[in-house]
């Protein structure tokens, strides 16, 4: 038990629980003048010594758009059983964004001001290798995505700008038409197609552990000489050493012609 030093130059002792340091020396102390030592340190350097404390890592997300194989429930619920908290619009503490086909474009346009981060579900299988490994890494760029006009916008604009709208607008359509008629569905056809093979490769497994745990389980060599003794006339104890010439007959009982002859 060690005193406290403090204390001791008043010739007194109490038992020491602390210990301050600074290099290779040491000053054991009682929580009273560890309390004064504290106090002089924070007054001299004008600090506490605490570390701040390390800022909660951010748990919500804000999913945008249809996530290929996934129903809308079903993507929150895989999100929410991550510990994400789903939110219907981005701020600054959105960890990041799920932006699946045809997002919404003011959802886009808020994680584009907050420098959002975000997740493309719209790669083959992303979405559920996130689900089932946990690791969400949102490092996609943000999907482009065309603005809305007002009234007043269409109303104050010129026939240059009108045409050139109009442009705009079918270009965005047939690109549309061209996304949902050969992208979505070889997307689909992409997820769809690792869905099966991970399907496939489990029912091997598992038609393989059936039929392990259907046969017979499989004999030591002892077990296997005495079996053959008992069906041999061989009188020998269920458990202890087995006669030399027992093995030897069992040796010789399941050995071809050809070593029979080299052993005679």
């Amino acid at each position: 038990m060690t005193n406290c030093l403090g204390c001791k130059t008043k010739g007194e002792e109490q038992t020491a629980t602390t210990v301050i340091a600074v290099g290779h020396q040491a000053w054991d102390l009682c929580g009273e003048h560890a309390t004064k030592f504290a106090d002089y340190l924070v007054d001299l350097f004008k600090d506490d010594g605490l570390a701040p404390a390390p800022e909660p890592p951010k748990r919500t997300v804000v999913v945008t758009g249809t996530i290929p194989g996934y129903e809308p429930d079903t993507a929150r619920q895989a999100l929410e059983n991550h510990g994400f908290t789903i939110a219907g619009h981005v701020t600054e503490d959105t960890a990041f964004i799920v932006a699946g086909i045809r997002p919404a474009p003011h959802k886009i346009q808020e994680a584009t001001e907050a420098g959002t981060p975000c997740f493309d579900a719209t790669k083959a299988g992303a979405f559920r290798d996130a689900v089932t490994s946990g690791q969400w890494t949102a490092e996609d760029p943000l999907p482009a995505v065309a603005q809305k006009k007002t009234a007043d916008d269409v109303r104050r604009e010129s026939e240059e700008e009108k045409a050139a709208r109009k442009e705009r607008e079918a270009k965005a359509l047939e690109s549309y038409v061209h996304w949902q008629t050969t992208e979505v569905p070889k997307r689909m056809a992409e997820s769809a197609a690792q869905w099966r093979k991970e399907r496939g490769e489990k029912e091997q497994q598992e038609v393989r552990r059936i039929a392990k745990a259907s046969l017979p389980p499989e004999q030591t060599e002892s077990q296997k000489i005495r079996e053959w003794a008992a069906k041999n006339g061989y009188e020998i104890n269920s458990k202890g050493r087995i006669p030399e010439a027992v093995k030897v007959a069992y040796a010789h009982a399941h050995a071809g012609q050809e070593a029979l002859i080299e052993v005679s």
